[in-house]
């Protein structure tokens, strides 16, 4: 079969499909995709909420509840332990298919009907403020497990102590990192691994106390690359007054220029066979993947780090995916299947969204334990079989149109228009970022921003500048954000600033024992801040930088394959065109990793 060109429905853009992608269309019996890539994980990431929590009452009880699910969502939300009980029976909520009508238009009826629980969130001690598995003592963590005694983190996963964190693995003691593993004491770094004492580094890898480094493996006392013994490199670092703000920020611009004049490779990975993408590692064939690891065969994915997970596409944080399509945030299995969200072990099935433990089910929402039911109605494996059929071949001859016109067919994830988030709320944004404009153009939610009337006690200029000067009473303070009053927002704060925050025990006995100045940006911005330090989901196509030392202000310290000849290396990389950034193939940039 050979490629084929199509244009998106939704971008206009003209995208392929290859060969390898009809085969996998065939092998589950679903219609080649009318969206590309990007615009197919849009649509999934925009129905994931994952740390924007609200304060609701729970609409079987009564009781103050935390969720993600926003206040004005037609759907009951649920306390945990309510939802997860046998005190309610969602096929209580079952209904007819009812052919006159799309089917989009009845599994969103449903899905607003049903009640809502809190998604992956479960065995949490003194953690009330998390969305969190199996976390201890942690406050404002998200889509996290197997932590404790962290804070303001997203996606931390077996570490503890750890603070302002996103995508960090098997770590103790680090903050303000992005991308980093088997770490300890790691402070405002990215793409680290096995590191211990190191500062404002960058793709370093088993170092230790090193500083404003790039690129090192195995090094130590080293600032800048540059090598010192341990009595000076201490002593450069006490002259650069960690312990305050001032001495912070000036370090962070030194380290992130030193980085710019720095080679970096034309993607983040190790052990990724045949793959293309970024941030892969210990994977086989995956073809325009992003953060994925522990994979094989997978095409178009997200976010899918733990085992096993092969032969997929179009997959957003997921685990143990097979010869699934167009899944968001699969957990625990999820097999041959096709078109669900917030599902685990789940198999045969289509289009579920909450539920657990079921097979071959079909549009059904928060169903547990089940087999043979369409829109949350039983039935007998004869009757299910005989009914599929006519659904499906229901859904591509009346398919649900929305306001845009884009038609909606057996093969396409849920509609934007049946999620209940605002873009800006969403996985999506974070990965795809668009303003109000942009995305109600494409016709998305687009929650306004929340107005907050909080008393203010204290400016964040206002802050001693040193951590030894803070005493107690700060936690007793409001303190405005610095982004609330200044113009010069970061992309995406000017919607997601909280203009406020506090100071808990908990993180200032952190910034104590590590001697780190109070930060002077809310949680929000934070997040946002750290973010920017990741590329974003896309590939281009460039040529390899090298040109032995010329041209680029970069002079290398090893001989090339090439010689005094430009590197004739081309390749798929994530840095766009025009960024910074030295970029490097996989042998240029190996000769200089010292």
């Amino acid at each position: 079969m050979n490629s084929e060109a199509k244009t998106c429905q939704n971008c206009k853009n003209e995208f392929v499909i290859e060969p390898e992608d009809f085969n996998f269309y065939e092998k589950i019996k679903v219609p080649p995709p009318t969206w590309c890539w990007k615009c197919r994980a849009m649509r999934r990431m925009a129905f994931r909420n994952m740390r924007h929590m609200y304060v609701r009452n729970c609409d079987a009880t009564g009781k103050k509840i935390y969720t993600l699910m926003p206040p004005g969502s037609p759907m009951p939300v649920y306390s945990d332990d309510y939802w997860r009980s046998d005190k309610w029976d969602p096929m209580d909520y079952g209904r007819e298919y009812d052919f006159s009508r799309p089917f989009f238009e009845q599994i969103r009826e449903l899905y607003n009907t049903v009640p809502w629980g809190t998604m992956w969130s479960m065995e949490k001690v003194n953690s009330d403020f998390s969305f969190t598995a199996y976390s201890k003592n942690c406050y404002l963590c998200f889509d996290s497990g197997y932590i404790e005694d962290s804070a303001y983190s997203v996606t931390l996963l077996y570490s503890k102590n750890c603070f302002d964190i996103i995508n960090v693995k098997d770590c103790e003691f680090c903050y303000y990192c992005i991308n980093t593993s088997q770490s300890y004491k790691t402070f405002f770094s990215r793409n680290c691994a096995s590191c211990v004492e190191v500062w404002f580094s960058q793709d370093c890898v088993g170092c230790n106390n090193c500083f404003g480094c790039s690129g090192l493996r195995n090094k130590s006392y080293c600032i800048f690359n540059k090598q010192y013994d341990r009595e000076t490199y201490k002593a450069k670092l006490t002259e650069m007054k960690l312990n305050t703000w001032s001495g912070i920020q000036s370090a962070r611009k030194l380290a992130q220029d030193f980085w710019k004049k720095s080679p970096v490779k034309y993607f983040h990975g190790v052990k990724a066979l045949r793959s293309s993408g970024d941030y892969l590692y210990n994977c086989t064939e995956l073809i325009n993947c992003f953060f994925a690891g522990n994979a094989q065969n997978m095409r178009h994915c997200q976010s899918v780090i733990f085992p096993p997970n092969k032969d997929s596409m179009d997959i957003t944080s997921c685990e143990g995916t097979d010869l699934a399509y167009e899944i968001l945030a699969g957990g625990h299995g999820v097999h041959k299947t096709l078109g669900c969200a917030e599902c685990a072990n789940v198999s045969d099935s289509a289009y579920a969204i909450n539920c657990r433990f079921v097979s071959t089910v079909f549009g059904c929402v928060a169903v547990k334990s089940k087999s043979y039911c369409i829109l949350n109605k039983q039935y007998s494996k004869e009757e299910y079989f005989e009914l599929l059929p006519k659904i499906r071949n229901h859904m591509d001859e009346m398919p649900y149109v929305d306001v845009k016109g884009r038609e909606y067919r057996y093969g396409d994830f849920f509609p934007f228009d049946m999620s209940p988030f605002g873009y800006s709320q969403t996985q999506a944004f974070e990965y795809f970022q668009l303003n109000e404009e942009e995305a109600k153009k494409q016709g998305l939610r687009w929650r306004e921003k929340e107005k907050r009337d909080y008393t203010i006690t204290k400016r964040a200029n206002e802050l001693p500048d040193d951590i030894n000067s803070v005493d107690d009473k700060v936690m007793e303070g409001v303190i405005e954000c610095a982004h609330s009053a200044d113009s010069a927002h970061i992309a995406g704060c000017d919607i997601d600033c909280a203009t406020a925050f506090r100071i808990t025990k908990q993180e200032l006995d952190f910034y104590r024992k590590f001697e780190l100045p109070l930060p002077r940006l809310c949680f929000n911005c934070r997040h946002v801040d750290r973010v920017q330090w990741r590329n974003i989901p896309a590939l281009y196509h460039r040529r390899c930088m090298c040109l032995s030392g010329q041209g680029s202000g970069y002079k290398n310290v090893a001989t090339h394959f090439h010689g005094q000849d430009p590197c004739p290396n081309e390749f798929q990389t994530s840095y766009a065109p025009g960024r910074p950034e030295i970029v490097y193939c996989e042998k240029c940039y190996q000769a200089e990793v010292v």
